[in-house]
This record gives structure tokens, C-alpha cells and sequence, in this order.
């Protein structure tokens, strides 16, 4: 029998047949993204053009935007993004270096996780920015107690996912590694840590986006540097178009800590062994 064109056609190297398929899809979605994105812009400057909010409390996207070019060749601009970026990536850093041992000690031992428990649900059930008048009078209003908040707001997402990774190591695995006494550190190596990757980029990538949100909050609320306090003293100057732009950097600065953890998440998890579960 003759084997037809599409037997002898071959595939393209490299490029596996579903991702072929997805790429239409992804366009198409790239595009939808882009039209919410128009459509949003479109509803705010015909908010903005009949009047029906006040030109102080919500300027048009035209006069927001046209504060860029100025606010990019400024100093103070620069500043404020790097002490805000500076107090959340110290906080993060912190939360990831207790968050992520100490949820997978607790989650290999089921004795530690039954323990700790009443202490983690009471600890993570504090809100942070009620707690800030605390850390005012103990720190002050420092750049050391920017990043504490910051650290208390993103080590609990960080240590309940590795937790969390930890405990999904599947049971006959388990007795698998103490039927041929396989050594801790070793079974922690090759076992525990596998498993519980993604779930624990999963926390570092939910820490970091917390971590600038909290931190802006932060300067909000107190005379510390950074976004949040050249919003406020925007506001309080009648510079609202600037405060807006300000606060569309903050946006713009999360969804770029978002969409970088994801592709580190990737590549991460794209090295990782594939898990045989038959």
C-alpha cells in the first residue's frame, strides 16, 4: 500500500505538534487581552470627557499619560521607584529564605506541620496593616520597618505553599524511600524537593507581587519614600493627573514582577524531571 503524503510529510524539528497547534490561540488571545486593555482606556477618557467625575478626582488618560515623559527624566521619579523596589525585594528576599526551609521541614514531618498549625493560622490571621502602628513605635518609620512589614505580609503565602509541596509526596513513595532506608538528606534531595517545586514558585510568585503592594501601602501611610508617598504628596499639591501616573507605575511594576515570575517559574519547572505516576 502507498503510504500517503501526510505519512511521508515530515514535522518540523523541535516543534512539538500542540504547541503548533496553541499558537493561533495564544495570538488570539494576545489580541483580546489588547482590545480589554483599549476598551478600558475608552470607558475612562468618556468618563473623564462628560463630566461626570471631577478633572481632580479622575483626570483623562491624556493628561496621566502626558506626565511620563517629564516624571521619566526625573530624579525624584527614579528614587521613588527604587526605595519602594528596595523595601519589597528585602522583605521578599526574607520571607523566601525562612518561608520556603521552614515549610518544607513542616511538611516532611507530619509531627512538626500538627504542631505548628494553631500558631500559623493565628500569626497569618493578623492583618499587616493593622499591625503598623506596632511596628511605628518598635522601628519607627524606617526603611527596616518597611521591609518587616513587607516580610510578615509575603513569608506566610511563601511557607504554606512549600508546605503544602511538601505533603503532596505521594504515600507509597514515602514508604518506598523507608522500606530501603534511604538517607534524609538524600530522600529530601530527591523526593520532597521535587515535589514541592512548583508549588513553591507558585508562593514566590503570589510573595512578589505582594511584597510592592504592601510596601506602596506602607509609604501611603507613613512619611516614608517611595511610590506611595509621591502619590500622596501629589495629591495633596492638586497634581492628580501625577498621582495617577504614579500609580499606573506601581501597576505596571507589579505586572511586570508577575509576568517574570511566571517565565522563571517556566523554565524552572521545564528542567524538572517529569513525575511517573504508572
Amino acid at each position: 500500500m502507498a503510504t500517503s503524503l501526510t505519512e511521508r510529510r515530515p514535522a518540523k524539528a523541535g516543534v512539538p505538534p500542540a504547541r503548533r497547534a496553541g499558537r493561533p490561540g495564544r495570538h488570539r488571545l494576545r489580541l483580546l487581552q489588547l482590545a480589554a486593555v483599549l476598551v478600558a482606556l475608552g470607558l475612562w477618557a468618556a468618563v473623564a470627557a462628560a463630566g461626570l467625575v471631577t478633572a481632580t478626582a479622575l483626570p483623562g488618560p491624556g493628561a496621566v499619560f502626558g506626565k511620563f515623559p517629564a516624571l521619566l527624566g526625573s530624579a525624584t521619579y527614579w528614587q521613588a521607584v527604587g526605595e519602594t523596589l528596595r523595601g519589597a525585594v528585602t522583605g521578599f528576599a526574607l520571607a523566601a529564605v525562612a518561608g520556603i526551609p521552614l515549610g518544607l521541614a513542616t511538611g516532611t514531618y507530619a509531627a512538626a506541620e500538627r504542631s505548628s498549625r494553631l500558631l500559623v493560622d493565628v500569626l497569618r490571621s493578623f492583618p499587616v496593616i493593622a499591625l503598623l502602628p506596632v511596628f511605628l513605635l518598635v522601628l519607627g518609620s524606617t526603611p527596616t520597618m518597611k521591609a518587616t512589614v513587607v516580610f510578615i505580609a509575603c513569608v506566610f503565602p511563601v511557607f504554606l505553599q512549600a508546605q503544602y509541596g511538601a505533603r503532596t509526596v505521594t504515600p507509597m513513595i514515602d514508604e518506598t524511600v523507608r522500606s530501603y532506608r534511604i538517607p534524609r538528606h538524600l530522600h529530601f534531595r530527591k523526593v520532597v524537593l521535587p515535589s514541592a517545586t512548583p508549588s513553591v514558585m507558585t508562593g514566590l510568585r503570589l510573595a512578589a507581587t505582594t511584597s510592592v503592594l504592601v510596601a506602596i501601602g506602607v509609604e501611603v501611610l507613613t512619611t516614608l519614600p517611595g511610590i506611595g508617598h509621591e502619590v500622596v504628596q501629589s495629591q495633596q499639591g492638586d497634581a492628580s493627573a501625577q498621582a495617577y501616573a504614579y500609580i499606573l507605575t506601581a501597576g505596571a511594576i507589579g505586572y511586570t514582577i508577575n509576568l517574570l515570575s511566571q517565565i522563571a517559574e517556566r523554565l524552572l519547572l521545564r528542567r524538572r524531571p517529569p513525575a511517573h505516576t504508572d
